[in-house]
C-alpha cells in the first residue's frame, strides 16, 4: 500500500512520505546486519510484543492510522469511535493491542509498524561512555555464538556494526520537530491519529473509504 499516497495532498502526507523513506532505510540496515551477523529471532516468536507497549510519535501514529484506514475500513472507524487499549495477558503482562496470537507473524499492522518495532532486536545503543553496545535478545539466535559486545569488539564478535537506534530516532524526530517531544503510548497515540486521518480522507471528493459509520454518537436534539 502507498501509505502517504492514500491521503489527499497535505503537509501530513509529505511528512509520511519522509517517514516511509526512513522506514525503508531502517529495514535495509536491519537486513544487512542480520545477513552479516547471523543474529535472528526465533520463527513466530513475538514475545517482545506480548509484554511491551511502545511509546510512539504522532507521525508514527498517523502512519499506522493511514495504513489501517486504507486496508480495513471497518476497523478504522471502530478505532476512531471506541479507541484502543493495551492488551492484558493471562500471565499479567501488558502487551501491544495490534498483536494477534493466531497469526504466524502476529502484528496486524506489520507494514506500518513504528521504528522501535522495526529495530528493537537488531540495533545498538550507547553505553555511559558513548560507545555502541549490542546484545542479542534472550530469546534471540546467534549463528556464531556471540551474544554481547561493545565498541570495537562489535566487529570482532558480529562481523558488522549494528544500526544505531538513536541515529534513526534523531532522523525520525527531525521530520516533524514540533511534535518530537509528544510521545504517547501506542493505543492513545493511534486513537488520536485515526480521527485526524479519517478527517483528511473525508475531504476528498472521491472518498476512498466510502460512507463509513458515524464516528461520534448522535447529539440529542432539544425538544
Amino acid at each position: 500500500m502507498d501509505i502517504p499516497g492514500f491521503l489527499p495532498p497535505s503537509l501530513l502526507a509529505e511528512r509520511l512520505e519522509s517517514l516511509a523513506y526512513l522506514y525503508q532505510r531502517a529495514d535495509a540496515a536491519v537486513a544487512r546486519f542480520v545477513a552479516a551477523s547471523g543474529v535472528s529471532c526465533p520463527h513466530a516468536c513475538g514475545s517482545c510484543c506480548e509484554g511491551f507497549v511502545p511509546d510512539i510519535l504522532p507521525l508514527e501514529a498517523a502512519f499506522l492510522a493511514t495504513f489501517i484506514a486504507g486496508t480495513d475500513k471497518a476497523r478504522a472507524f471502530n478505532l476512531a469511535a471506541s479507541g484502543l487499549e493495551a492488551r492484558p495477558r493471562d500471565d499479567g503482562r501488558i502487551g501491544c493491542p495490534l498483536y494477534a496470537d493466531d497469526r504466524a507473524y502476529h502484528c496486524t499492522a506489520y507494514e506500518a509498524r513504528p521504528l522501535i518495532c522495526r529495530m528493537f532486536a537488531y540495533s545498538a545503543s550507547r553505553d555511559k561512555h558513548g560507545a555502541p553496545t549490542f546484545s542479542v535478545c534472550k530469546k534471540g539466535l546467534s549463528a556464531n555464538g556471540g551474544r554481547i559486545a561493545s565498541g570495537d569488539a562489535l566487529l570482532k564478535v558480529f562481523g558488522v556494526m549494528p544500526p544505531m537506534m538513536s541515529d534513526m530516532g534523531s532522523e525520525l524526530a527531525s521530520i516533524d520537530p514540533d511534535s518530537s517531544v509528544d510521545r504517547k503510548a501506542l493505543p492513545q497515540a493511534l486513537t488520536e491519529a485515526m480521527s485526524r486521518v479519517l478527517f483528511l480522507v473525508g475531504l476528498e471528493k472521491d472518498d476512498p473509504l466510502g460512507n463509513g459509520p458515524p464516528v461520534n454518537p448522535p447529539v440529542p436534539q432539544a425538544g
